[in-house]
């Protein structure tokens, strides 16, 4: 409640429905309060949600107002209650900084000023002041009570300024807000379409004060109009009407923003006018500075985006240390000067270092980086530009690259956020592995080195430091050592392995057992490497042992995977290698199953148990019985019988019946064309779906002419018992 004595300082606010944010803003000025003599003035407007009662607790003076679209006359009913010496607006989704010292400073002091200002600083994420997007202005939120001013516009509300009015900033002094985070489209725009009434009159009304068109602009986004009050905003500064100075690298700012966003040809002309003309500017410094050094490079034009990128981080440095003239952001608000945007500029300017030929650069700017404020993206720029420094320059990164690693496993704000930086890293840095990525590199006429022998430096602590060493191996002995210390198969590089099995090494080692899903796992993420995949599964089904229990399992998911990623219909495929596959697979399927499956069950008439590629896979370990046994028609038969209980091989099956030499230079008998001929003749008597025609297909007569009659397509009716 109010202080006893005489209010040093009156605090106003008017709210309407404000339940969600109303209490956090009235106990963030608990401690200001508490330091000076306040009090605290109140009108409702006209809530219903509860938002009355929570300012009646806090409140000293709290008043009716009821809403008449005028904002300043809200504001100055709570002005006309007060009986302070200072009077400070503050809105209900608003709160104040802890650190209330400028404030206190300020009003114990007696230096004859008749406002001040304070730092608003506008949240876009959630994070909030945990790292997440805003922007700053400085808005004019204290005013002596003895000046007699009151608020004038019916929106965006101010207290007129008088030349002989005296003005400083709070330093420390910031109000954070996050309404803008919390208003969906909706509510945007129904503000927006409320906004742009009243200031379309006020402009109408004074179509050459800037101040209006400053707001216009900056109310009008995404709307047709918005360029129109830009282009005139534009014209009034080149004509220098009132106020040309403090506005004009705020309206440059958003002629630079709509110039990118929809390609305006007069980017470049606005970027070097704008630094020409007001080049100390904190508009120009960071703002436009952070849009000049995207849009060249993104044409490409390394030389100046480095300029613009380097002038962007002393300008985002110098406004963190006030090196700029205050009144700049009495004009509009300031963005781009959150960490993100720092660091988003950051690794790309080391990149750009690189593009420019110095890696000295490009290190030394790295180095100040902090990992534990990076995004994803960020992340990811920072290890291609470890990986090329290392590749193209042969730079030693590995201090730099450890204590990078470090710094993002640190538990800040959290662990969880940690671990999910880590994760990011391990993602991203998995594609300098990959062979194309290699390939690449070493085309380069620049080539030193690969660029995953950056992550070396981090073997025993990350999955790529253990595939960076493994890759640098050739011998089986040391390799088997290295692959023994994987523990988290699932994040390491899978090259890892597929250079260890290509250098002769036997996996599953003997001393570490893998679950099936797991070697499943694997075989499917070396088959992303399909040509070098057919070839090593191939070897290494030779050597399969059905006495060496996961031995075989690993040549089982190895030869299960080459089978449903081999190109059976492709023009292209490798006819050997085809038929090599295809007998590798019967051969594994005649050893494997009998381990797996009672004899019981592996009997024609009870597969209906089995999964349908390993149902096909007996049919297929049959047919190749068959086929050396020098009967050709039954390989055919079974493979058909086989493609009616896995529909799925079908490819596979033409495949062998369009390559097998046997079946090529079989010659059906006479009989059993004439056996067709028949069959087809009592078919044609019967519609699909009657009963005898299912009965027909089931029977031996049948089965002995099938693939003559319906050759290798799957049927459209009946099918083979299961």
């Amino acid at each position: 409640m109010m202080n006893a004595q005489k209010p040093l300082l009156s605090i106003g606010i008017i709210f309407k429905n404000e339940i969600r944010c109303l209490e956090r803003c009235l106990k963030s000025l608990e401690p200001l309060r508490s330091a000076v003599p306040c009090e605290l003035v109140m009108a409702d407007t006209g809530s219903d949600d509860g938002s009355r009662a929570v300012a009646e607790r806090y409140s000293d003076i709290l008043i009716d107002f009821p809403w008449t679209g005028d904002f300043s006359a809200a504001r100055n009913a709570v002005m006309d209650r007060c009986s302070g010496m200072w009077y400070m607006s503050i809105d209900c989704d608003e709160w104040v900084d802890e650190n209330i010292e400028g404030y206190v400073t300020f009003l114990s002091n007696d230096r004859k000023f008749d406002f001040a200002s304070v730092i608003i600083r506008n949240y876009n994420t959630l994070e909030l002041d945990r790292g997440g997007s805003y922007s700053d202005f400085l808005a004019t939120r204290l005013l002596r009570l003895s000046t007699g001013l009151r608020y004038e516009g019916t929106i965006h509300e101010h207290w007129p300024y008088k030349g002989d009015l005296r003005t400083m900033m709070i330093r420390g002094a910031i109000f954070h807000h996050d309404g803008y985070v919390y208003q969906n489209t909706e509510m945007l725009q129904v503000k927006q379409a409320r906004n742009m009434e009243l200031l379309r009159a006020q402009h109408e009304a004074d179509p050459n004060n800037l101040i209006i068109l400053n707001q216009c602009v900056e109310s009008s986004a995404n709307m047709p109009e918005q360029e129109g009050y830009l282009r005139r905003a534009l014209a009034g500064v080149a004509e220098k009407w009132s106020q040309w100075e403090l506005f004009g690298p705020p309206i440059y700012r958003y002629a630079v923003r709509m110039a990118m966003r929809d390609k305006l040809p007069e980017l470049e002309q606005w970027i070097g006018e704008v630094e020409e003309m007001f080049p100390s500017s904190i508009f120009v410094r960071v703002e436009i500075a952070y849009f000049a050094f995207g849009h060249y490079w993104n044409t490409d034009n390394y030389t100046e985006a480095i300029r613009w990128g380097e002038k962007y981080l002393q300008g985002v440095a110098d406004y963190q240390n006030n090196r700029f003239d205050l009144a700049d952001l009495l004009a509009s608000s300031l963005d781009k000067i959150d960490s993100n945007s720092c660091l988003s500029v950051a690794v790309v300017l080391a990149s750009g270092y690189l593009h420019e030929d110095q890696p000295d650069r490009c290190a030394q700017l790295m180095a100040t980086l902090d990992p534990t404020k990076m995004n994803a993206k960020q992340i990811g720029d920072c290890i291609q530009n470890f990986g090329r420094l290392r590749c193209t320059f042969g730079w030693d990164t590995d201090a730099q690259m450890l204590h990078f690693w470090e710094r993002l496993g640190e538990a800040i704000p959290d662990k969880a956020q940690a671990e999910q930086r880590l994760s990011i890293f391990l993602q991203i840095g998995s594609a300098m592995f990959t062979r194309e990525y290699r390939e690449r590199e070493a085309a380069s006429s620049q080539f030193r080195c690969h660029a995953y022998t950056a992550f070396q430096v981090l073997e025993g602590k990350c999955p790529l430091g253990d595939a960076a060493a493994i890759l640098e191996l050739s011998e089986p002995g040391a390799l088997e050592d290295r692959l023994c210390s994987i523990v988290r198969w699932e994040e390491t590089p899978i090259q890892a392995l597929s250079h260890a099995l290509e250098h002769g090494v036997r996996f599953p080692l003997s001393d570490r057992l893998l679950d099936i899903e797991e070697m499943d796992r694997l075989a499917a993420r070396l088959a992303q490497d399909k040509e070098r995949f057919l070839s090593q599964a191939l070897r290494i089904a030779e050597q399969a042992d059905p006495a060496d229990w996961q031995g075989f399992c690993w040549v089982r998911g190895l030869v299960m995977t080459a089978v449903q990623i081999y190109p059976w219909s492709s023009r292209e495929q490798d006819e050997g290698q085809g038929l090599a596959l295809a007998r590798a697979f019967a051969k594994m399927e005649k050893g494997f199953l009998p381990l797996c499956y009672a004899a019981e069950v592996l009997r024609e008439e009870r597969l209906f148990v089995l999964p349908s590629l390993h149902r096909f896979g007996w049919y297929c370990s049959q047919a190749f019985d068959a086929l050396e046994r020098g009967e050709p028609v039954e390989y055919v038969r079974l493979l058909r019988v086989g493609l009616d209980v896995c529909e799925r091989v079908k490819d596979m099956v033409e495949f062998l019946a369009g390559h097998t030499q046997e079946v090529q230079q079989l010659v059906t008998p006479p009989e059993l064309k004439g056996l067709a001929d028949q069959v087809r003749v009592i078919l044609a008597r019967f519609s699909p779906d009657d009963p005898a025609v299912a009965a027909l297909k089931q029977s031996e007569a049948y089965q002995k002419v099938a693939y003559l009659i319906e050759g290798f397509t799957a049927p459209v009716w009946g099918g083979m018992p299961q």
